[in-house]
């Protein structure tokens, strides 16, 4: 390998970003907040609850949409928008009053073919067939909860399996030519609609069932996005466990599917009271919440290298309330977790990296030489990191080079996995550079099971 002094390589260590760990074993561990916005009690008709968030960042503010269920029975939606999450709870309620009946879960984006915000949401109206539906609303302002209009129906037909069949939490997500509409039936049934971008809010196909389970293990919020960077998308669905609610997660290529488990049994959940941390514990559900998103537009992209989950919680006592309506659910947000090893990863920065010329393992045997003399920005030092190399017959034979000031491990490594060719991958246990084509590559630190004889 040859080392020169002139400048070979200058280059942003954003530009491929390494796949976090989670995307191959569906390991996510996450810190909770202290209850941020909670149903507000000093109204006529006070909340019993607030629910159900979604929410978007637009021109220097959130704004977030929720259920509220008042004392009175009564279940409509409010908005609230507010710069800073340390001031959600202090932040105006506006009442969106669509509707003298029950509507509530909603949902917002910008739909860039209409130059238009939407908020999807569902519907009562017992004068109409069929009674709950999925309806929509439009604004060009999206500050003003006064500019929406009034609710359109989406489907006018029965769901699936007629009037004795539930569906709700509805949910779009569009791609380059289609509008999809996700929604589940209260008895573990997960379904698909699609339309095309032009007909798009109307014109939907008949319903195609994508997942089927118990009730328990397939209930309600389901949550479907874009992951960004990837050609890859992430779906979430709440689920129940006794006396207390949880998420599950697939993986899908395309948004028709096929869906494939990422983390979705009780034992291995995308977040229950078995992986989140609470500083000052307030709730035993994880319950209706939405990631928050890196764009605001239909294709809902969420960075897999930074996950934050606003949901509904609610203590052990609370969830105990004789009927659901009367559950006091509040509003936190869950931070993801990044292992040690990432953390070390992000913190420890060559002063020079320089070589040319380099095959994939000999780049690799370099930064581990190279990082036994340097410092992490807290004053620790590593011995190098675990790594292994899996090339393919476009990869092996990749050359690379580098001449850097002042990068990061994983920059560098990002650096190595662009010019070879490779997917990077990091585990708890180590980094993994991979061809490509494996889609999901296994953690090669994993035990291996053991073979009966």
């Amino acid at each position: 390998m040859k080392l020169p002094t002139l400048l070979v390589l200058w280059f942003i260590s954003t530009l491929h970003a390494a796949d976090p760990a989670w995307l191959s074993t569906g390991d996510f561990q996450w810190q909770s907040s202290p209850p941020l916005i909670g149903p507000a009690t000093n109204a006529a008709d006070p909340d019993v609850a607030l629910k159900d968030p979604t929410l978007v960042f637009h021109e220097g503010k959130w704004h977030l949409f929720a259920t509220h269920r008042r004392a009175s029975g009564k279940v409509d939606m409010q908005y609230l928008s507010f710069a800073d999450w340390k001031d959600a709870g202090k932040a105006t309620r506006h009442t969106l009053d669509f509707h003298d009946q029950y509507h509530c879960a909603p949902q917002v984006f910008f739909f860039t073919p209409h130059q238009k915000w939407y908020l999807i949401y569902q519907l009562a109206d017992e004068r109409r067939a069929p009674k709950m539906a999925p309806y929509f609303s439009t604004t060009s302002t999206l500050a003003d909860p006064k500019s929406w209009t009034k609710p359109q129906p989406m489907i006018e037909a029965l769901p699936e399996g007629g009037d004795k069949i539930k569906w709700i939490d509805f949910w779009v997500i569009c791609d380059s030519a289609k509008a999809h509409l996700f929604y589940t039936s209260d008895d573990g049934h997960f379904w698909r609609r699609e339309t095309a971008l032009s007909s798009f809010p109307l014109g939907w196909s008949k319903p195609e069932l994508l997942l089927k389970e118990t009730k328990e293990e397939l209930f309600e919020a389901s949550h479907t996005y874009k992951l960004k960077g990837r050609e890859q998308y992430l779906t979430l669905i709440e689920a129940m466990a006794p006396g207390q609610r949880y998420y599950k997660a697939w993986l899908a290529d395309k948004l028709e599917g096929p869906w494939t488990p990422l983390a979705a049994t009780r034992d291995h959940p995308f977040a229950s009271t078995a992986n989140v941390t609470q500083e000052n514990p307030w709730t035993t559900s994880i319950s209706h919440g939405e990631l928050i998103r890196s764009s605001n537009n239909e294709i809902l992209e969420v960075d897999p290298a930074n996950l934050r989950f606003v949901f509904q919680g609610v203590d052990d006592e609370g969830y105990k309330a004789k009927k659901y309506g009367s559950i006091p659910w509040q509003i936190g947000i869950l931070d993801f977790q990044t292992s040690f090893l990432e953390q070390t990863l992000n913190r420890f920065i060559f002063p020079k990296i320089s070589f040319q010329g380099a095959n994939v393992e000999e780049a690799m045997e370099y930064l581990r030489v190279k990082s036994r003399d340097v410092q992490t920005a807290s004053g620790g030092k590593i011995g190098g990191v675990n790594s292994i190399v899996r090339a393919d017959d476009k990869t092996s034979t990749a050359v690379v080079s580098m001449n850097a000031e002042n990068i990061s491990y994983r920059g560098a490594l990002e650096e190595i996995a662009r010019q070879s060719g490779l997917r990077l991958t990091l585990f708890r246990q180590g980094v993994l550079l991979s061809p490509k084509a494996e889609k999901i590559p296994g953690n090669p630190w994993l035990p291996r099971p053991k073979i009966q004889p």
